[in-house]
């Protein structure tokens, strides 16, 4: 799950990060953003996953509770230029959630499920003391499920 993120963030230009939501975002955003990395996703670890099983005892696939920041660095601090960004990053958001979409549509056990739901974003422009203009994001996610029987 983590990685499809990553894999899928990467191929719509986006540097994704799993973080420790225990430590100080501002601290973790500093550490890492550099220009080169801009747009970046920070994910947080403690994502939620939970099981469920179909009427013949199988694992339907788990859904998991993601949320993230998606982020890019205005090229100056005025109101006008951090809002443009954050809508930026919004149209990007919803590009990341259809390329995921396509890619966890195929690994799905009940076709009447819809791989991501409850996707959600909020814009967030002038974020922290770096002044990160993006949007705070969430959505629930299923992802592939491997059930064995005794044979």
């Amino acid at each position: 799950m983590i990685q499809t993120i990553k894999d899928v963030a990467e191929s719509v230009g986006i540097v994704a990060f799993i973080t420790n939501s225990k430590e100080q975002l501002e601290a973790q955003l500093n550490r890492i953003t550099r220009q080169e990395q801009d747009p970046i996703m920070l994910v947080t670890w403690d994502i939620i996953t939970n099981l469920s099983f179909n009427e013949s005892g199988f694992l339907k696939n788990p859904s998991s509770n993601i949320t993230a920041l998606l982020l890019s660095k205005p090229e100056d601090t005025t109101k006008d230029e951090a809002e443009t960004v954050a809508v930026e990053m919004g149209e990007l958001f919803k590009t990341f959630l259809q390329a995921l979409y396509a890619e966890l549509a195929v690994v799905q056990t009940d076709s009447t499920e819809s791989p991501i739901t409850n996707a959600t974003y909020q814009l967030v422009p002038q974020h922290g003391a770096g002044k990160h203009s993006g949007v705070l994001g969430k959505w629930i996610m299923k992802t592939s499920v491997i059930n064995c029987t005794d044979g």
